[in-house]
């Protein structure tokens, strides 16, 4: 069998140079099963080995490479050996017969000889003359021609020559295709070589690519014209079987699957070295049954010896998951089969490394078990729909908060899931959105959250009842894989209650708290809505003042106050016509709005309508009380108003209170329309024509120019009246409060405003504007600095001690936030001491005050304030609860000093407090005294200080000072001063 020659180049260029490695043209058996179609010669020189075994020097880097590996010539009869009649070896030639480089001396592997090419060289031995050509030594021995890069010959070994039958001189610069034919294409080709007379040889043709160091290409030669076709084929098939194991055996080594084989029939086992590795096999050598099982871990043999047995006695195929003995770590995914091949039995298997693999499918089944245990302890509802929007896995607070099971759910569209009647409403058309509905633009997998959509929900334990919707809000997350199909994992947060108590904060934000009935904001809105439509000139606002209602706060308290106001706003929701709403403004002012005055019979019949119904005797606390109410009326035609044509849309019989509100909760931003510049006018004229009839005897007032034109000036009063406090316009004067012997006891500080273009405006004029404007709280306080300031600087008389100064306070009360802190920081930076300090409530503001107030009260009082209660006996009050207030003074009001001289109701009423006040150890001021015979009454009564132009009239800061200076007042000085 041929073999081949490799010459080794030690100074060639590695990269030029590729390594060649010779192999031999034969069927590749493995080590370890024997040839037993081979003679015992050749199977002895079979050399097959796989790239694993092959020994190292082997590849070793600097050797000329052929397309295929070059081999041996052959063909000619082997010579016999007469003694044994087996081929006799090729001789070996003479080292000193060839001349060659000593690196290829010592890099050169002989080649081993079969019978065939002995008997070739035998026939014809050739020994090397001197001068043979150096071209020639780079290359193996036998029938070799050298060609340049035009395909001319430049040199031919001498078997060339022979085997041609022509001299190399006579060859060299010929074209090569005159003495070597090609039949086929290929690394590895067939051929023919011409000889003289005209006869060929078949060969074989192997192309040597570049010589080392030259230009020059080689062709090697195989004689093959002594084998038959059928050795020719069968060679032929061998190489290429032998090719593709080599492949085969890259591709397991790349794809990491490893393959073995046990042959049944002589229990020969072979591995490849992708196999050895996974198994820990050593990487040559002989493997016998007892290795394989020792390579299983100990605690797998057992599983691996029953599932063997099984396969191996009824061909079921095996299929398993093993540890290697020498890493317990990783696992082996083994496979095997039983074939049979011919007249053996053979088990073909692979082997895998699948640890990677299996812990990934462990992290990717723990993670999907985590992912469910989530859904099932969610708070929130969380539910996973399919491409159709199907229902596949809904969790357990999802079934809760719909009232249904998970089978009844699954399957079932998202759309079927909403409430479209909660959110549509009865009168609403509009086809609903979608559940799952994308953002508009949005494509592939996206997340978003939208508001909240009603769901339908079961009561729990009936099945076929609904009950009130559930609201969620959703969030949803689409995945799209690349089929493009999509999977919806939607969130559902029940904010029912959220929306319960939104609602309930927009109703309160809309509506008295106390009456139910829309308040002030709401009816400002309302205004605003009708004004800007078609009905402007028509819309009217009704203010109501209830009469005497302080009366029954006084008397009865203000639990009575309150419930005489629900029974009132019952009577207004129940008696009102359509297209009319009532509100409550403030305190006993209820607001009638009406869209269209003229569907009523106009304002005339719609003011007398109101009247009636708030004219009435209502029982409260087991009495009756009879109410009436003062109406101010303006309309939209008095303000000059044009109706908007194409405006909003009003029915003039629907609530234009509710149908606004419902209008803002429709909309998602709740945002406020713009209000209408004439709301505020129709609103305040109707309030000046409410003054107007509480001013003058009639019960009804209707918004004419003047009473508009007096309330602009009254709006421009106010804000001029807000300048005055900035500007510091007010002033201060002071009227005395003397005792029987005439020395000033307190002056009372009492607000003037001096008016630029006006004058000097007394209080009565501008405190209705301050009161209507808000401004009682500021004014009360610059009072209250102005006063303790000026009254630190009043001289005292002799050894007595210097008067005190009183402060009525109307917007400033006990219990407001800022109280205390506002009293103590004026009389902190004035200096006054506060013992010298008076503050005078009315009596209703010192009637029924919760502990808080008290404790601000008396934290004052033991500071050295005192509390007087001004007007007493103006609030109808029994003389008893005089002892509950929280008061060291009470100041007797005008009312009753104006007759105690002439009428002997008054100066019992007179007698009566003056001995209470006595009784309980109050001090009695008696105000508006005017003549000496009032004072000389109420001195004869025991009243302990006198206030009243007797004595003095309201003077400058600088007048008093000098009063408080010259002694006691005389009563007969009080035209004087």
């Amino acid at each position: 069998m041929p073999r081949l020659a490799v010459v080794r180049v030690a100074d060639a260029d590695a990269s030029d140079v590729p390594a060649a490695v010779g192999e031999p043209i034969s069927v590749p058996v493995h080590a370890d099963t024997p040839r037993s179609d081979l003679a015992p010669e050749q199977a002895a020189r079979s050399s097959y080995r796989p790239a694993e075994d092959r020994a190292p020097e082997d590849d070793a880097p600097g050797r000329c490479e052929a397309d295929t590996l070059p081999t041996v010539p052959r063909g000619r009869p082997a010579r016999t050996d007469a003694s044994s009649g087996r081929p006799s070896p090729r001789p070996r030639e003479d080292a000193s017969a060839r001349r060659r480089p000593a690196h290829r001396a010592a890099t050169t592997t002989a080649p081993e000889v079969s019978p065939v090419e002995a008997a070739t060289v035998a026939a014809a031995p050739v020994a090397a003359p001197e001068g043979t050509d150096p071209l020639l030594e780079l290359l193996p021995e036998g029938p070799v021609v050298v060609v340049d890069a035009d395909g001319l010959v430049v040199t031919a070994s001498r078997e060339f020559a022979r085997l041609v039958g022509a001299p190399v001189g006579e060859m060299a610069g010929t074209s090569v295709d005159t003495w070597v034919v090609t039949t086929a294409s290929g690394s590895s080709e067939r051929g023919e070589v011409r000889r003289r007379g005209g006869t060929t040889v078949p060969v074989r043709l192997v192309r040597w690519n570049r010589l080392p160091g030259t230009p020059h290409r080689a062709l090697v030669v195989v004689d093959v014209s002594d084998l038959d076709e059928d050795e020719v084929v069968r060679r032929a098939v061998h190489s290429a079987v032998a090719d593709e194991r080599r492949r085969l055996e890259g591709l397991t080594r790349l794809a990491q699957v490893g393959s073995w084989e046990n042959d049944r029939t002589v229990d020969a086992w072979s591995f490849s070295s992708v196999a050895r590795t996974l198994f820990g096999l050593p990487a040559r050598g002989t493997v016998g049954r007892a290795t394989v099982a020792e390579c299983v871990h100990p605690m797998d043999r057992p599983q691996v010896t029953a599932r063997w047995t099984a396969m191996v006695e009824t061909g079921a195929r095996l299929d398993l998951e093993v540890r290697p003995a020498h890493d317990p770590s990783r696992l082996l995914h083994v496979r095997a089969e039983r074939t049979a091949v011919g007249h053996r039995t053979v088990v073909a298997g692979s082997v895998e490394d699948v640890t990677e693999r299996r812990a990934l499918e462990t992290r990717m089944r723990t993670s999907s078990r985590r992912f469910t245990d989530l859904l099932a302890v969610a708070p929130v509802g969380v539910a996973i729909f399919d491409d159709h929007e199907r229902l596949v896995q809904a969790n357990q607070s999802l079934c809760r908060l719909l009232g249904e099971g998970q089978e009844s759910l699954r399957g079932r569209r998202a759309d079927e899931l909403l409430d479209l009647a909660a959110e549509q409403g009865p009168d609403t058309v509009a086809m609903p959105t979608p559940l799952l509905a994308r953002p508009a633009g949005s494509a592939g997998s996206i997340s978003w959250s939208c508001a909240a959509r009603a769901l339908r929900r079961r009561e729990r334990g009936a099945r076929g009842e609904f009950t009130d919707p559930v609201w969620c809000e959703l969030h949803v997350s689409v995945s799209v894989d690349d089929a493009g199909g999509a999977t919806h994992l939607v969130v559902f947060t029940d904010v029912t209650e959220n929306r319960r108590v939104e609602a309930s904060l927009r109703h309160q934000a809309m509506h008295d708290e106390l009456t139910g009935l829309p308040n002030r904001r709401a009816l400002t809105r309302a205004v605003s809505h009708l004004l800007a439509g078609p009905t402007a000139r028509r819309t009217a606002v009704l203010f109501c003042d209830l009469d005497n209602f302080k009366r029954v706060n006084d008397s009865l308290g203000h639990d009575a106050g309150d419930e005489l106001l629900v029974w009132l706003a019952d009577r207004l929701r129940d008696g009102l016509p359509p297209g009319c709403t009532a509100t409550r403004h403030s305190g006993d002012e209820f607001v009638v709005l009406c869209a269209d005055v003229d569907a009523h019979g106009g304002l005339d019949a719609l003011t007398d309508l109101v009247g009636k119904l708030l004219r009435t005797a209502v029982p409260v606390h087991g009495q009756l009380v009879r109410v009436s109410a003062t109406i101010g009326a303006a309309v939209g035609a008095a303000l000059g108003l044009v109706a908007t044509v194409d405006g909003l849309e009003v029915d003039p019989f629907a609530d234009p209170v509710a149908g606004v509100l419902a209008a803002a909760r429709a909309d998602a931003e709740d945002t406020e329309a713009p209000e209408h510049p004439a709301t505020a006018d129709l609103i305040r004229f109707a309030d000046a024509a409410l003054f107007e009839a509480k001013s003058g005897s009639t019960r009804v007032a209707l918004a004419d120019e003047a009473i508009m034109r007096g309330a602009d000036e009254a709006l421009r009063l106010e804000m001029q009246l807000r300048q005055a406090l900035v500007n510091d316009e007010l002033v201060l004067h002071f009227q005395p409060v003397v005792g029987p012997d005439g020395c000033v006891q307190t002056a009372e500080a009492l607000v003037r405003w001096q008016h630029p273009e006006h004058g000097l405006i007394f209080p009565d004029k501008f405190l209705p504007i301050a009161e209507a404007a808000d401004l009682l709280g500021e004014l009360d306080r610059w009072v209250l600095r102005t006063a303790v300031r000026e009254a630190a600087t009043w001289p005292a008389y002799g050894d007595r001690p210097a008067a005190s100064v009183a402060v009525n306070l109307a917007g400033l009360l006990p219990g407001d936030p800022d109280f205390l802190a506002t009293v103590d920081e004026a009389v902190a930076e004035s200096g006054l001491p506060w013992d010298r300090l008076v503050l005078e409530l009315v009596e209703t503001c010192l009637a029924d005050l919760p502990p808080s107030t008290l404790r601000e009260m008396n934290e004052l009082i033991a500071a050295g304030v005192r509390f007087a209660v001004d007007d007493f006996g103006t609030g109808y009050s029994s003389l008893s609860r005089l002892t509950g207030l929280p008061a060291q003074i009470v100041k007797l009001d005008r009312g009753f000093v104006r007759g105690v001289a002439t009428g002997e109701s008054d100066r019992a009423v007179a007698r009566a407090v003056v001995e209470l006040a006595a009784a309980i150890g109050q001090t009695c001021v008696a105000e508006g005294v005017e003549d000496a015979d009032q004072f000389a009454v109420l001195r004869d009564l025991g009243v302990d200080a006198y206030q009243g132009w007797l004595f003095a009239r309201a003077m400058p800061g600088p007048k008093l000072a000098e009063i408080l200076a010259r002694g006691p007042i005389a009563p007969d000085v009080a035209d004087a001063s």
